[in-house]
């Protein structure tokens, strides 16, 4: 199923992601910028084929198809521009959207839920820098909400990895103490 994202027109915030027919009540207007995977680009909701029915009431909620379209991925060649720099593509230099990035992925629940499960002290600081995210990315450090994303992300993996490593090392400790206590 075909999911997609806008940019709130009053807050200026990603929304979604939102199926086709959940759109009709989101007071979408021909400039309200939209997004869908396999979109290589935000795009004015007025130039998006399959929403033409968000502002024409004779047209029809198209249909989704059961097969999504897959495009066949080139990895012998680099499809990004030389001047690529994150968040690039989510601008449009004639737009009122120039400074709009969607937020990235905080990582909290995860860290929480390891801490809680796994009791793993480590992914408190994955908690840390989870909560900077969303903080970062309204203050516009675009960058920095990523950084403190990725870090988040490392700290709640390297959570994971906690218990085993502990349990190994534990194993360990005792079979030397096992050795020297003969």
């Amino acid at each position: 199923m075909i999911k997609y994202y806008y940019i709130d027109d009053v807050t200026r915030q990603q929304q979604g992601p939102f199926p086709l027919d959940e759109l009709q009540g989101k007071n979408i207007r021909p400039e309200t910028m939209v997004w869908r995977s396999g979109m290589p680009d935000w795009k004015r909701a007025d130039s998006v084929e399959e929403l033409a029915f968000l502002f024409n009431s004779r047209i029809p909620l198209p249909q989704e198809k059961t097969e999504p379209v897959r495009q066949p991925l080139d990895i012998r060649h680099n499809t990004q521009p030389s001047s690529y720099t994150p968040g690039s593509a989510y601008r449009n230099e004639d737009s009122k959207w120039n400074n709009v990035v969607p937020m990235p992925k905080n990582w909290l629940l995860e860290s929480i839920l390891l801490s809680i499960f796994c009791c793993s002290p480590v992914s408190v600081v994955g908690i840390f820098f989870a909560s900077k995210v969303e903080s970062l990315y309204y203050s516009k450090d675009f960058a920095g909400a990523t950084r403190a994303s990725n870090n988040a992300r490392n700290w709640s993996l390297a959570g994971i990895l906690f218990i085993p490593v502990c349990y190994m090392l534990f194993i360990i400790f005792a079979a030397v103490v096992r050795v020297l206590a003969f």
